[in-house]
């Protein structure tokens, strides 16, 4: 979100816990969101431009994308999930997980 330039950025969840998956593997979950200064930008549209803001920080690919629902991304060298679900009116949200890894 900062390489976005948005404003009121607040962490919804910092991802500083392990959240066990069993077999001695964890997973860690972060979530985030925003305000665009253009309000009016429906969730399309906000989903869209952090997709196209995220491509130029990491190599995410499109793993799911229904149209106007969720965006959902994964990228297999970090190990990471990200979902872009902009509730619209110009309020940005993101959240994601890694995959389970061993704890140790």
């Amino acid at each position: 979100m900062k390489e976005s330039h948005v404003l009121d950025v607040r962490i919804t969840d910092s991802g500083g816990r392990d959240i066990p998956c069993g077999e001695g593997k964890a997973k860690r979950t972060f979530a985030a969101t925003a305000r665009d200064a253009a309000s009016q930008r429906d969730p399309g549209g906000l989903n869209t431009y952090m997709l196209g803001v995220l491509s130029s920080v990491a190599p995410y690919r499109i793993a799911e994308d229904q149209g106007n629902a969720p965006i959902r991304l994964a990228n297999d060298t970090y190990k990471t999930v990200i979902i872009l679900e902009s509730p619209g009116n110009g309020q940005y949200g993101v959240r994601g997980e890694t995959e389970c890894l061993p704890t140790s």
